[in-house]
């Protein structure tokens, strides 16, 4: 029953800031209501001192975000208490600490928060996170149909967080799993891919069996935060956290509520508690019985709205007593990045000397190479042929479901190795492309040798008289497919036995995709992810994110011919075919699954395009300019 005689609560959050503060300041004004208050949710005003309770959420994006001049945002920062959601140590800790200056009262969401709120000074109380009715979605048991995930990630995306994920990899391919990842560059509205708030990020935790929780820097594990809120929402769903060490994390104990593991024993803590239904079934219903009960979000939001009232905090403008630090008024959006430290601005046209020269070089030699093959075949795009019986029996049209296209260039030592996993693929009937052009080892024997091994797989081998560069060696494989779905490969990738079947399932379930990608598994020299996040054209104009590692329908090949064949273009070649596809209003369809590998390889030198970057980059914006180009 709302009581009249206590102050209303307005709890305000930024309307162009994350979703998942949205999520916390939801969860309050629940457990507000719950506890005999007045309560609303306010995301188009700045608080003030009219007698209500100003909860702030997140007052970093709050304040950070709005428009108004720097007298009127302090004046009501200071009528206001801000609730901090973010870990010590960060940027965003520092700036919320700015927008605390003269506020009676600071409150954190993990007791390592206050600690380090009450070092700089402030008057500071840990508001516990709990359950809250709107949360659960979990109707059944763990092991029901309904729990059809067995890994979920959700956070942004770091290089140690990518790293972790990637060592799950060879046991998550034959499994159902949601990675959903995001950058820091920007608050998340909803509006990007992948991306769930609200009821369906609460229905995706009621469908998987455990969510894998890693500390975003390379921190100890000792030093560890406990991410309370993503803690919170993945217990009331009856989903199991598995998670790094972590400091913050009392009443909840370790083994019965979560299991606490380390980056070395994840793969094995993952693996046994999907294997153990009872274990899995008994950690989710403690879980589940202590944040929804014993740790309730209705009386402690009551507890602190009581002090509040009962101390009349935030009355009035509190004096300003420390100095109120400078922040930029709007969103840090990470757009393009020069690679020249200004320093090295006037040598651009050194570079740019440097590059032409090196292309004109590639050039020479390409024409050399036609030259010889005239003289040898009496045509310079001469083109070598070979099959397996297979391919010859297999009807054109009808034979194969996907086509695999490997364009091959002194791979000899790997290319094995990646015709293995391609014919290793489940559930699908593939035929293979392959392009040698002009390789100067012996791999165009090595790939003739598997083909003699393995006969009864379907496969054309394509030898270039002359080296004719990446383009146009996929799009000499293009040309020579029979089917309706082409699957992108380099000779040095793999790909995952369920990968081709997935990626044509994505296409069959969406019919208005002109592609479709996964996440790969980066291994080798920089182990981590490759193509992570999904289709989203703003991100897509920041920079080149989606992999070559890729399945196409024919038809969207055709309709934007192919590859386009531009050797200023160097290395840029799968980046302009996505803007292509953007500027035509098409989207890629992204599977948030580790599917396939991306092998990184040690280097000790700038890549020729790296060395005009700026230039290359504006020539697309130039050529795709409806896009939205960040920093344009």
């Amino acid at each position: 029953m709302i009581d009249a005689d206590q102050r209303p609560v307005v709890v305000f959050v930024a309307r162009d800031g994350n979703g998942f503060m949205r999520d916390i300041a939801n969860w309050i004004v629940e457990a507000a209501i719950s506890s005999g208050r007045q309560a609303e949710l306010v995301d188009d005003r700045l608080p003030r001192p009219d007698g209500t309770i100003n909860l702030v959420i997140a007052p970093h994006e709050f304040f950070l975000l709005r428009d108004d001049d720097d007298a009127t945002i302090r004046t009501a920062a200071r009528c206001s208490i801000p609730i901090c959601t973010e870990q010590p140590g960060t940027p965003w800790f520092l700036l919320s600490l700015g927008f605390c200056v003269g506020s009676p009262l600071v409150v954190d969401i993990n007791s390592v928060g206050v600690e380090a709120i009450e070092r700089e000074g402030f008057r500071a109380r840990r508001l516990q996170l709990g359950g809250v009715s709107q949360m659960v979605q979990w109707t059944s048991a763990p092991d029901s149909p309904e729990c059809d995930i067995d890994v979920v990630f959700l956070g942004g995306s770091t290089d140690r967080r990518a790293a972790a994920l990637a060592r799950l990899a060879p046991v998550l391919w034959d499994r159902h799993s949601e990675l959903r990842m995001f950058t820091f560059s920007r608050p998340l509205t909803g509006d990007e891919p992948g991306i769930v708030f609200g009821a369906d990020k609460y229905r995706l935790l009621a469908r998987s069996k455990v969510l894998v929780n890693l500390h975003r820097s390379d921190e100890s594990e000792a030093d560890g935060y406990f991410e309370w809120a993503r803690m919170v929402e993945a217990m009331a769903n009856g989903c199991v956290v598995v998670t790094e060490a972590s400091l913050g994390h009392e009443p909840l104990v370790a083994g019965d509520h979560f299991i606490e593991t380390s980056l070395d024993q994840l793969t094995a803590d993952v693996l046994d508690v999907l294997g153990d239904d009872n274990r899995r079934s008994r950690i989710a219903a403690a879980a589940h019985h202590v944040v929804m009960n014993d740790l309730a979000l209705g009386p402690a939001v009551g507890e602190l709205l009581d002090l509040i009232e009962r101390e009349e905090l935030g009355l009035e403008p509190g004096p300003q007593t420390r100095r109120q630090r400078r922040a930029r008024r709007r969103p840090i959006i990470r757009g393009h990045k020069p690679p020249l430290l200004p320093a090295f601005a006037p040598y651009q046209a050194q570079r740019r000397a440097i590059y032409d020269r090196l292309l004109a070089e590639i050039d020479h030699r390409r024409e050399l190479g036609r030259f010889r093959a005239l003289l040898e075949y009496g045509d310079s795009d001469h083109v070598g042929k070979n099959t397996t019986s297979a391919w010859n029996q297999m009807s054109s049209g009808g034979g194969a479901e996907v086509s695999v296209i490997m364009t091959l260039f002194n791979y000899a030592d790997v290319v094995i190795e990646t015709l293995d996993s391609i014919v290793a693929s489940a559930d699908v009937v593939a035929e293979i492309v392959i392009v040698d052009d002009h390789s100067s080892d012996d791999g165009v024997d090595v790939v003739r040798q598997w083909m003699a091994d393995h006969d009864d797989v379907a496969v054309l081998l394509l030898t270039s008289a002359a080296n004719r560069g990446l383009t146009r060696a996929r799009n000499l494989a293009i040309d020579n497919v029979r089917s309706d779905l082409v699957m992108m490969m380099d000779a040095d990738n793999l790909v995952y036995p369920t990968c081709v079947r997935r990626l044509a399932d994505a296409l069959a379930s969406d019919p208005e995709a002109a592609f479709a990608f996964s996440t790969l598994e980066a291994f080798g020299a920089e182990p981590g992810l490759r193509s992570a996040q999904g289709w989203h054209v703003p991100w897509l104009c920041e920079a080149n994110y989606i992999d070559a590692q890729a399945m196409l329908r024919r038809s969207t090949l055709d309709r934007h011919e192919g590859y386009r064949v531009d050797d200023t273009m160097y290395g840029w070649e799968d980046w302009d075919l996505w803007l292509r596809i953007a500027v035509a209003g098409e989207y890629g369809v992204h599977v948030p699954e580790m599917l396939g590998r991306y092998r990184t390889q040690p280097s000790s030198m700038v890549s020729i395009t790296n060395l005009v970057a700026d230039d290359l980059r504006a020539d697309l914006v130039a050529r795709y300019p409806t896009l939205p180009w960040s920093g344009a």
